[in-house]
């Protein structure tokens, strides 16, 4: 009995042992993990921190590029597109509109002119296409609400010509006196005298402004054209005006042609006609002023 308790006693203190041991071993692993994971709770962290600091240095690398470099290439850019020149170079400010919703222009764009007392041979507008020709880009919206206008009232505006340059117009003065020297044989200077007041010499037509344009037609008949009573009722709340009308030519340099038409703005065209006044007559009546 005693033999018995003796065993039981040595293997209970053996069991004892064996699960003491146990537990010491059980407390080394878990200290051993628990240091694994504050090491992996650290590297986390510092990838994190790694991570915010890059991102952070990006930021910084573009925030510096686009203050420095995009922001004033776009100023630039914006200024560009707010500016115009007008006909002598200066800056043109941004117009107001009429009742139309037409730009009202100031005058020193609205009444220059071109002829042989103000030859302008390096003059050249911005252009747009438009009705088969080029004009000058800002008077586009004003000539696509009078054939809009012409086409309510079943008219049909056909255009034969808008910009000439310079040096196309010197082409025709030079083949015009050429004709005359050899159809009505004139010695050169008659005809050069003679073919001015018909196709003007280069930079002395108002055409080189990109705000004339001529209708097709023929112009010795144009004046009984149901076209041209049309225009001459309706085109001026357009800003439009004959160019070239009869009894003038002391003022434009220029034979009549009832087949022209050109830009002065709503208002200028109101007060010329009002006055029966050719362009150069009335720009030379508003300097008076």
């Amino acid at each position: 009995m005693a033999r018995r308790r003796g065993k039981q006693y040595r293997i209970g203190n053996a069991s004892r042992g064996a699960l003491g041991i146990s537990s010491r071993r059980r407390m080394f692993v878990s200290q051993e993990k628990q240091a694994q994971h504050q090491a992996a709770r650290k590297l986390k962290l510092w990838s994190r921190v790694v991570a915010a600091v890059a991102v952070i240095g990006i930021g910084l690398v573009a925030g510096f590029f686009v203050w420095f470099f995009m922001v004033p290439y776009f100023h630039q850019e914006i200024i560009r597109n707010v500016e115009a020149e007008g006909p002598e170079g200066s800056m043109e400010p941004v117009p107001d509109y009429d009742e139309l919703g037409l730009p009202i222009y100031d005058n020193s764009m609205s009444l220059f002119y071109i002829n042989s007392q103000s030859p302008a041979p390096e003059y050249e507008p911005k252009l747009s296409s438009l009705e088969n020709v080029r004009v000058d880009s800002r008077i586009a919206d004003a000539l696509r609400q009078l054939v809009a206008a012409a086409k309510e009232d079943d008219m049909v505006l056909i255009f034969s010509e808008g910009f000439v340059s310079a040096e196309e117009q010197g082409e025709r003065f030079e083949k015009t006196a050429r004709e005359m020297m050899n159809d009505e044989n004139m010695t050169a200077v008659m005809a050069k005298t003679t073919a001015r007041a018909i196709t003007p010499m280069a930079g002395e037509s108002d055409f080189q402004t990109g705000l004339c344009l001529r209708l097709a037609g023929d112009k010795e008949t144009y004046e009984r054209s149901k076209t041209y009573s049309w225009l001459k009722a309706n085109m001026g709340k357009y800003g439009f005006v004959f160019r070239y009308p009869e009894g003038k030519t002391n003022f434009t340099t220029v034979d009549p042609d009832p087949t022209v038409i050109r830009y002065v703005g709503g208002e200028n065209a109101a007060a010329m006609q009002q006055r029966s006044m050719c362009l150069e007559e009335y720009v030379s009546y508003i300097d008076d002023q």
